[in-house]
């Protein structure tokens, strides 16, 4: 069994203790919540444990126990001490439905993260210009985009909420079972081939998960970044699962390049740049896509990736 059908199988057998939980914490039955968090954790640890060999420890019934059992694998699991205790807890604890569903969320994703990286299971689906993986991106709707060129900066979900640009939960926390504190990060992840950014700018604007993009897709604006750059900022943060995580915000004094899906879009975001010296050097940094790529999100991925190796070649 490969990774992708490993991560498969693991979610469907804890598919339902976790809707259990996510059940019971939408209905703020914190004592309905414990448990089925607890048990799907327990099942998460496990998964993890037995993929990496370690199936003596996969036995236990304490997630603080598994825990410990796993931090001696990875040392990222050392940081989720608080949330063992919470979902140990179980019925006894007094945390809020919101906080034991969070805890669930970071051992999720841990587990499942890390026991890719142990397995070496990569995302990268080769076959492209080895230029590509000394960069990262950032995807985001045209809407956004033209908001993130107006402000020259892209913020995290929590400082769009603040600054009154954005309302509601994260598509990320919501859907896709993010931990809470990925709210107050810019995320920016690897260039590939695979058009996993694609489905979660289509996801933002269309308010739910849309896996397959067979219908209603629009392009992404993809903002790229040189990967040494971004390693360089304040802020950043390594969590074990996020390629890179900035803090609060990411300048677009930092933008190496942007892929815009028509000219329209383009000139609607630079004519919101509210600095002229800003302006002048990111018309130059502005690619817009052919039309013949952006019908397929996978085609879009592809052409747009090369479009940007053209565009490093000829600086």
């Amino acid at each position: 069994m490969d990774f992708i059908e490993w991560m498969h199988e693991t979610h469907r057998m804890a598919e339902q203790p976790v809707k259990a939980a996510m059940a019971a914490a939408e209905q703020g039955n914190a004592r309905a919540c414990a448990p089925a968090a607890k048990e799907a954790a327990l099942l998460y640890l496990r998964r993890f444990l037995d993929a990496v060999g370690d199936r003596e420890a996969a036995t236990g019934d304490s997630i603080a126990c598994l825990l410990d059992a796993a931090a001696g694998h990875d040392r990222y699991f050392d940081r989720l001490q608080a949330e063992a205790r919470r979902l140990d807890a179980a019925a006894e604890s007094r945390a809020s439905p919101e906080d034991i569903v969070d805890a669930l969320k970071e051992i999720r994703f841990m587990a499942m993260a890390r026991a890719g990286a142990a397995s070496g299971f990569s995302v990268d689906s080769g076959g492209y210009d080895p230029r590509l993986k000394l960069l990262v991106q950032h995807a985001t709707t045209v809407e956004r985009a033209v908001s993130i060129f107006a402000h020259g900066r892209l913020y995290s979900f929590n400082q769009c909420v603040r600054r009154g640009l954005l309302s509601g939960e994260p598509i990320g926390a919501k859907y896709l079972l993010d931990p809470r504190r990925c709210a107050d990060f810019v995320g920016v992840m690897a260039v590939t081939n695979y058009y996993a950014s694609e489905k979660v700018a289509n996801s933002q604007r269309k308010g739910f998960v849309d896996e397959e993009l067979a219908e209603d897709y629009q392009p992404s604006v993809r903002l790229f970044f040189r990967k040494d750059v971004v390693q360089s900022l304040p802020g950043l943060e390594d969590d074990g699962l996020h390629q890179f995580l900035v803090r609060d915000q990411l300048s677009l004094d930092h933008l190496l390049c942007a892929v815009f899906p028509s000219e329209q879009a383009r000139e609607e975001a630079l004519e919101r740049v509210q600095e002229p010296g800003r302006r002048e050097r990111l018309v130059a940094r502005c690619i817009v896509a052919l039309p013949e790529c952006c019908g397929d999100p996978r085609d879009y991925v592809r052409a747009t990736n090369e479009m940007v190796v053209e565009w490093l070649g000829e600086r």
